[in-house]
Parts: C-alpha cells; sequence; structure tokens
C-alpha cells in the first residue's frame, strides 16, 4: 500500500514538472516574440519618422517647384490684362452701379463685401482709365457756324456744348524743324561785340539730317521693338519721309559711337558679377576683309545678375570666355578683384569643353553645367 502511494506520488511530481517546464518554454517564448515585436515597432517607428521627414522635404520641393513655374509663366505669358486693369478713379458719376444699389438707398451693392467694389461677371468690364495721356478738345459746328430756324430764318442762340464721347486718335508725324536763332545788336557804344546769337539746339551729330529725338526713335524702334531696317525705312516712307537706308544705316553707326562709354561700363559691370549665364551660338556675317560672302562667326551672351553681354567674335575658343570673364589666358586663374582681394566666379553653362576646361583651371570658381 505505501508502494503505491509513493509511485502515485511519483507520476504526480513527474506530470507536475512536465507541466512546469512547459509553461516555462511558453513563457520563454512569449517574451522572445514580445522582444522581437518590441524591436519591429522600434524600426517602424524610425522608417516612419524618416518618411515623414521624407514627405514634408518633398512638400516644400513642390511648393517651390510651384512658385518657380508661377514665376515662369508670368515671364513667358505676362500678366492677365483683366487682372492688371487699373481701378476707375473714385468720385466719378458711376458710383450708382458700384456703391449704390439699383433702388437708390447707399446700401451697398450685394456680394460687395463692404469694399463698394462690383463682384461678379461683370465686374471687369469696362474700359481702362486713360486720364494720363494728353488731351485735345475738338469742337463740332454746322457748316454755317450756327443754326436756323427752318422756317423763319432766325438763328438760334448758342446753348453750350455736349460732349458726345472720347476716341483715342493714334498719329505717327514726320516733320521738318525748323531752327531759327535769334540775333540781337548791340543798342550801346560800350566796347562789347556788336552782334550776338542765342544759341542753337543741341545735337547728337554735329551735322546730322536727324533730330535728337528722331535718333532716340530709331534706336527704340531698331533695336528695343526689334523692327528691321527695311521695316523702319518703309513705315517713314508710309508717312512721307523717303529716307535713304544708307543715312539710317549712318546714323545709328555714328550714334552707336556715343554709347561706346555706356558699352564700356556695362562690360565692365558683368565683368565683375560673381554669376554669369554663358552661351553661345553661330551667326553669320558679312566680312569684306575676309571675303565677300558670309563668314560663320560666333554670337557669345553672358547675362549677369542685371546685366547682359553680347559678344561676336570669330572664335569659339577659351580666349573669348578669359578676355570676358577676367580669367587669365596664361594660368587660367582669375583675376583679382578691383580692391586686389581674390575672386568667385559661377558660370552656369552647358557641356561645352571650354566651360569645363575653364573650370578645372580656375581656383575658386564653379562652372555649373
Amino acid at each position: 500500500m505505501l508502494c503505491r502511494v509513493t509511485a502515485v506520488a511519483g507520476d504526480v511530481l513527474d506530470a507536475e514538472g512536465a507541466e512546469a517546464s512547459s509553461a516555462e518554454g511558453v513563457v520563454a517564448a512569449v517574451l522572445a516574440a514580445n522582444q522581437e515585436l518590441t524591436r519591429l515597432v522600434a524600426e517602424l517607428r524610425e522608417e516612419n519618422a524618416g518618411l515623414r521627414a521624407q514627405i514634408t522635404a518633398q512638400a516644400g520641393e513642390v511648393e517651390r517647384l510651384r512658385a518657380d513655374v508661377a514665376v515662369f509663366q508670368r515671364m513667358l505669358f505676362g500678366r492677365s490684362s483683366e487682372r492688371s486693369r487699373p481701378e476707375p478713379p473714385s468720385g466719378d458719376g458711376d458710383g450708382d452701379s458700384d456703391g449704390e444699389a439699383a433702388d437708390g438707398t447707399g446700401q451697398q451693392g450685394r456680394g460687395s463685401g463692404g469694399s463698394g467694389k462690383k463682384r461678379g461677371p461683370g465686374a471687369r468690364a469696362g474700359r481702362r482709365d486713360y486720364s494720363d495721356l494728353p488731351r485735345v478738345e475738338v469742337f463740332w459746328d454746322f457748316g454755317e457756324g450756327g443754326y436756323c430756324c427752318p422756317r423763319c430764318g432766325q438763328a438760334f442762340t448758342v446753348l453750350g456744348d455736349h460732349v458726345s464721347g472720347e476716341q483715342l486718335d493714334w498719329q505717327v508725324i514726320v516733320r521738318v524743324i525748323v531752327h531759327r536763332r535769334r540775333r540781337y545788336k548791340r543798342g550801346c557804344s560800350c566796347r562789347v561785340p556788336a552782334t550776338v546769337m542765342a544759341p542753337g539746339p543741341p545735337k547728337a551729330i554735329g551735322k546730322g539730317l536727324f533730330a535728337n529725338g528722331f535718333i532716340a526713335m530709331l534706336f527704340t524702334e531698331r533695336y528695343v521693338a526689334g523692327r528691321s531696317m527695311n521695316s523702319l525705312m518703309t513705315g517713314l516712307a508710309r508717312q512721307g519721309a523717303d529716307i535713304s537706308p544708307a543715312t539710317l544705316a549712318g546714323t545709328c553707326a555714328q550714334a552707336g559711337a556715343l554709347l561706346v562709354p555706356l558699352e564700356e561700363a556695362i562690360v565692365a559691370r558683368s565683368r565683375g558679377s560673381w554669376h554669369l549665364h554663358a552661351d553661345e551660338t553661330t551667326w553669320r556675317v558679312f566680312a569684306p576683309d575676309e571675303g565677300d560672302g558670309p563668314v560663320k562667326w560666333w554670337l557669345w551672351v553672358f547675362i549677369g545678375p542685371d546685366t547682359v553681354c553680347f559678344v561676336m567674335d570669330p572664335s569659339r575658343a577659351a580666349v573669348v570666355l578669359a578676355r570676358h570673364a577676367g580669367i587669365d589666358e596664361d594660368t587660367g586663374q582669375l583675376n583679382p578683384d578691383q580692391d586686389g582681394g581674390p575672386r568667385r566666379l559661377v558660370i552656369s553653362s552647358d557641356f561645352y569643353a571650354v566651360y569645363q576646361s575653364a573650370g578645372k583651371k580656375a581656383d575658386g570658381r564653379t562652372c555649373l553645367a
């Protein structure tokens, strides 16, 4: 009996030990899984933080690109004429349509937001303000200078004027200006010159045919508006001024010589810039010294922060870049600044070998592709 009890007790102890060891294994497995899950959570949190930072950076980049696109669109297409229209001056006779209701109660129109300005489809309808233009009044009357009664013939009395509207007039006048200088003679016996003459008008070209205003208009139409010489000749002939093309070309050459100091100042300003956009393209020119036909030259352009320089040269070599950018042709280094200090120059260009070679030689200078 005692042996059986002992055996039964041994079986019970063995079962409890197996169950205990099994529970310990389950706990150890749970703890290991918990540790693994904790590690995965930490990794996912770190990855989530990285993704959030990346999304924030990408959102900032998208906003910057949108701003650049908006700037480029304004540069390419300009501003909308509907939005850039000047507002009508206050105090005009059109206050009923803008600030008051149709019933004349003085209440602002619905949807005006308290500003007194119209909104909606018809808000921008209307003409622009041309009050800054010179005004000329023209009076219209009957052919006989008045009006008579068709029955008895008695003249009507003047009742006043009626403004029937305004129109824009466009006139191009080529006229001849005759300059007359006043002369005076002495009326006393003092020992001074017997006669004097008033000074004449200022002339950009001493014995030139054209006035200064004509030369300014010629340069504006030729180089700002981009009109060709043939177009200018045709337009002048249409106004009755049949001018020789050689005369116009000679005037441009003579007046261009007067702009040499301005050209030198612009070039010096461009050379002192820290950032230049550079490019070159082929340009056909007529060079009598090298033959009687077209010769392929190169038109270089250097765009600085506030300057644009065009350089025409028969060469595409690095000497043109060095001459304009202030680079020593022998050493390839940047010339010192005006105060003697070192210079730094950034050139934005294509992958042409001239720019790459210059970027490798010059210290402290970066060539961007």
